[in-house]
């Protein structure tokens, strides 16, 4: 939660929320893509449906470098007039390998394909997306983060590169969060104009809309613009750690709810539907073993280190990265 935010502020009727960050069954885990796992087993409509109950005035998905979920909406619903196509990129340093995930808010199908083909490289990608005054932030900003990279020099380029910075992500740590928070009110006290943003990264229906983003604007576009100016702010809650293993378990039965479906889809050859078998039936000991759970628990402890070894030197940090701190686009 933003310390900044009062309860007057949060009365005024004049303010408007949406999940800048959440997922659909559009978004592939991409490291068994053969087997056809996905990140989210959630429709798009039952995600809108949700959000819209949880009092978002506007909704959007970011499904893993896809529109496929916003447009299939779309399609089904043309109606729509609170709802705006979203993507989360995943975009990479070329010299480092470093990755970065950006969400994008408001963007069109041409601009979708021009982001996809430019996408393995931040360095192109970017300027892309500024020269389209794109609305464009960096997600969950350590959660990648490899450290043997230089902290100051990683910061301080994407700095130069960004406006807009998640500081509440409802499937990180906390001490991720307020790390980010206290990085990011740092730059805005030099002068800066940086927009604060929250999203839930829900890919259970759980969670949707529990973390979100509040500002001002009567339609998407202008909502979008209030969020550009830097006059919005994040607000609610992120999981306990409790509740991100069961998310991941959830999304292992929801995998294998899917079997007799896939099995019998005329979309993937013979060949497909046995590797699709094969990684169900060796989900099963993963599972039992309690692997996932491991794994989850090894990504938050790594987010819970990164962060507090930056807190830790953290004026040291802001001294270095000092020269950029007024840098803008």
């Amino acid at each position: 939660m933003n310390d900044a935010v009062t309860p007057e502020l949060l009365s005024d009727p004049a303010l408007r929320r949406a999940d800048l960050h959440c997922h659909s069954r559009f978004s592939v885990f991409k490291y068994f893509k053969r087997a056809n796992t996905r990140d989210c087993y959630n429709a798009p409509e039952d995600v809108y449906r949700i959000a819209k109950e949880r009092g978002m005035h506007f909704v959007t998905l970011t499904d893993h470098d896809s529109i496929d979920g916003a447009l299939y909406l779309l399609n089904k619903h043309p109606d729509l007039t609170d709802f705006f196509i979203g993507e989360e990129v995943e975009t990479y340093f070329p010299e480092t390998g470093q990755r970065i995930h950006v969400g994008v808010w408001g963007l069109n199908e041409e601009q979708h394909r021009e982001i996809q083909r430019l996408r393995r490289n931040i360095r192109e990608l970017v300027p892309y997306m500024k020269q389209q005054g794109m609305l464009f932030g960096v997600n969950h900003l350590f959660q990648n983060y490899r450290m043997k990279n230089v902290a100051a020099t990683y910061i301080a380029e994407l700095l130069t590169m960004f406006d807009v910075f998640e500081v509440l992500n409802g499937a990180m740590a906390s001490f991720h969060n307020k790390m980010v928070q206290q990085l990011v009110v740092e730059v805005k006290q030099h002068g800066r104009r940086i927009s604060m943003v929250g999203g839930s990264d829900a890919h259970t229906l759980k969670h949707v809309a529990k973390v979100h983003t509040v500002s001002k604007g009567e339609t998407p576009a202008e909502f979008l613009e209030n969020v550009r100016a830097g006059n919005s702010f994040a607000w609610g809650a992120e999981m306990r750690f409790a509740e991100l293993v069961a998310d991941i378990y959830l999304l292992i039965l929801a995998y294998h709810g899917e079997t007799a479906n896939d099995l019998r889809s005329a979309d993937y050859t013979a060949t497909d539907k046995t590797i699709q078998l094969a990684g169900r039936l060796a989900s099963i000991p993963t599972a039992i073993s309690g692997l996932p759970a491991a794994i989850t628990s090894l990504n938050y402890l790594k987010q819970i280190v990164v962060t507090k070894g930056f807190s830790m030197r953290f004026a040291k940090l802001v001294e270095e990265i000092r020269p950029g701190l007024g840098a803008g686009k």
